[in-house]
């Protein structure tokens, strides 16, 4: 037997498993080095860390791919809406690296990163009133969608690094964020070019009756005709809110008429039957809470009327102190047979003359009336001295539209008015001051025979 021959092969035995065991340690040291390179990449992933992941790539940080990382993970791309969608939906994003596909060759390594996401395509199949409202739905949802990112490795100075950074396989996970998420994606606080007040000059509005504040849209608007995007307005008096409008469909008009008077607010505040003084604002929102637009206008109320004797309006004031505080003054239309503005049908049963006052009026006022059955006979008439036929005290009447004086003269039951002129005296409640001078002519005839 040759135990040399015996020594040699033995000895070359051992050099093998030597040889295999060193092998074994190595592989197994790269497939650990590849894990941990290959668990910093994904978690670098999920925080959406640009320069991170440049660090732990290939990748030149100075190339235009490099760029459109950083921006495209920064959501530089994005509308603010749709950055909001994204947002929630990255936060939904879990890794997990599955070991049994890791292969090594050499200094080159393949694994493959597994990425659970909400699955944003079955939400965005659903309607949804606001860009809230669809990222709650994100943050609620329990379906999860897989996307697998084939992620390749060189080795380079002993560390291994990500070889297709920017890859389509890299792109795969943020397919999400080129999700068209709709109307949702607008930004609603753009869509107004333009906003204009009827009868404005300067920002000032003198005597109205009602408030017009007309919005028109640029184009975009028409991208949510159907869409069910709803928006009213709110009218504001010095701060204090004074209406709602019911909600409109917003993209079903290239244009909108915001109105503000008695026919939308009953009980809105009038001076003179004018809107009462002060600065409105009408602002229009979206039902989700986006002001389109808001605008300011200042309301003035100036309505005197001096002199002595009858106007052509049928009234005077003699005291221009109590002028002054009058804001609005007129015979009234009480039983719909006022013929002109101071002038009724004989089948009347009642006329007044009323006065919208300022709020800081308090003092009864004493009136009298007195009959003429000519013009020339009213000229005869002396308010200081004559017996009236009839007189009586004013109190003011205050109520939610304002303060008034309402003086009136009315027929018996089953009695008609004599025509002829009515003329009225007001006084101060003493009778020592006289403030003005109001006349009617009652008419022969029934007041639709004057129509």
């Amino acid at each position: 037997m040759k135990t040399g021959y015996i020594t040699k092969k033995a000895g070359a035995v051992l050099l093998i498993f030597s040889m295999a065991l060193s092998f074994c340690s190595c592989s197994m040291f790269s497939k650990k080095d590849v894990l941990a390179a290959a668990k910093e990449v994904a978690e670098n992933i999920e925080d959406f860390d640009a320069e991170k992941l440049l660090d732990l790539s290939t990748l030149s940080k100075k190339s235009e791919k490099a760029e459109d990382l950083r921006k495209g993970l920064n959501g530089e791309y994005l509308d603010e809406n749709t950055k909001k969608f994204c947002d929630a939906v990255r936060k939904t994003i879990r890794s997990e690296i599955i070991e049994d596909s890791i292969s090594i060759k050499g200094k080159e390594a393949t694994v493959d990163i597994e990425f659970k996401i909400a699955d944003y395509k079955a939400l965005l199949r659903e309607d949804y009133k606001d860009i809230d409202e669809l990222v709650k739905a994100v943050k609620d949802c329990d379906d999860t969608i897989k996307v697998t990112y084939g992620a390749r490795f060189v080795k380079e100075d002993g560390q291994w690094l990500l070889d297709n950074l920017m890859g389509s396989s890299f792109l795969g996970i943020f397919d999400f964020m080129d999700s068209d998420i709709g109307v949702l994606a607008m930004d609603l606080t753009k869509v107004v070019d333009k906003t204009t007040w009827n009868g404005a000059s300067d920002g000032t509005i003198k005597n109205t009756k009602r408030l017009s504040l007309i919005v028109e849209f640029n184009s975009d608007v028409s991208k949510l005709k159907g869409k069910g995007v709803k928006m009213y307005y709110t009218v504001y008096k010095d701060g204090k809110e004074v209406f709602k409008s019911n909600a409109a469909e917003l993209g079903s008009k290239t244009r909108v008429q915001c109105d503000y008077s008695t026919t939308q607010n009953p009980s809105a505040e009038l001076r003179s039957n004018y809107l009462a003084a002060g600065t409105y604002t009408i602002t229009l929102t979206a039902e989700n809470g986006a002001v389109l637009c808001s605008s300011d206008i200042n309301v003035t109320v100036a309505v005197t009327e001096t002199g002595t004797g009858s106007s052509s309006k049928g009234y005077a004031f003699s005291n221009s102190d109590f002028a002054r505080k009058v804001l609005t003054a007129t015979w009234v239309n009480v039983d719909g047979k006022r013929v002109s503005a101071n002038s009724y049908g004989v089948d009347t049963n009642a006329v007044s003359f009323q006065m919208q006052v300022d709020n800081s009026m308090e003092e009864n006022l004493y009136f009298a009336y007195y009959y003429a059955a000519s013009a020339s006979e009213v000229l005869k008439i002396n308010v200081k001295t004559d017996k009236p036929a009839i007189s009586g005290t004013a109190k003011p009447i205050v109520n939610t539209n304002g303060t008034f004086y309402a003086l009136g003269l009315k027929t018996k039951e089953g009695k008609s008015f004599k025509p002829g002129f009515y003329v009225l005296a007001f006084f101060s409640e003493d009778q020592s001051t006289l403030y003005g001078i109001a006349e009617c002519q009652v008419l022969p005839n029934s007041a639709s025979s004057y129509k």
